[in-house]
């Protein structure tokens, strides 16, 4: 298991160009107030990138890809765990799942609905803020910026978001590189299944290598 974690951080580091170090902003505050602004809004992307999940006995990895917009979202993960293609897709009816042997899965809550085909616990709901750097707005929080007004560690709904890296892409700084980290006391599943093979993560890592569509 080990030389597993090595080979997933390995996979999810390689390629990765180091990140330019800019000079601390006058008024990190004001800025984070502006990304905010700026960043809330965007609810329409297409991103593609790597994730990786790891629990206390089990691990995996797969290509990402995310098509979201006001009404509806599909998520691609390919590979993850030899499980082939699983696409999430949903909209104003409802959530529907299909894995990599055709089988095909519906729900109304996409969180629930991937734990219970996968196993995994993707924190969905709040991944839908996080990606673009801010929190969920309502939800308590605590936060850290760094010196340019980004969020730098996030702790909201049970879970540690770590921002990594950020890359530029068109007009905004967005992450590029997350770690999410849910400590076990914290594991709230949302399924209440006995099932031991179900894996709550205790760590997933995501890297965003490129989006080609954001407003």
């Amino acid at each position: 298991m080990r030389c597993g974690a090595l080979t997933l951080l390995v996979l999810l580091t390689a390629g990765c160009a180091a990140p330019s170090v800019l000079p601390p902003l006058e008024n990190p505050q004001h800025a984070w107030q502006v990304r905010q602004a700026q960043l809330l809004p965007l609810t329409t992307w297409n991103l593609v990138g790597r994730v990786a999940l790891r629990s206390a006995n089990d691990g995996g990895q797969a290509s990402l890809r995310w098509e979201h917009t006001p009404v509806g979202q599909t998520i691609d993960l390919s590979g993850p765990l030899g499980r082939g293609l699983v696409r999430l897709q949903q909209d104003e009816r409802g959530v529907r799942l299909q894995d990599g042997a055709q089988q095909v899965y519906t729900a109304e809550n996409a969180e629930a609905l991937l734990f219970n085909t996968t196993g995994w616990h993707i924190p969905l709901d709040g991944l839908n803020y996080w990606i673009r750097g801010v929190p969920v707005p309502g939800i308590p929080l605590r936060q850290e910026l760094d010196d340019q007004g980004r969020l730098a560690v996030l702790w909201q709904s049970g879970w540690e978001v770590r921002f990594l890296a950020y890359t530029r892409f068109g007009d905004h700084d967005l992450p590029s590189r997350l770690t999410l980290l849910l400590p076990q006391a914290a594991d709230s599943t949302p399924s209440t299944t006995s099932d031991p093979n179900r894996r709550s993560p205790v760590e997933a890592r995501l890297i965003i290598e490129r989006w080609t569509l954001l407003q």
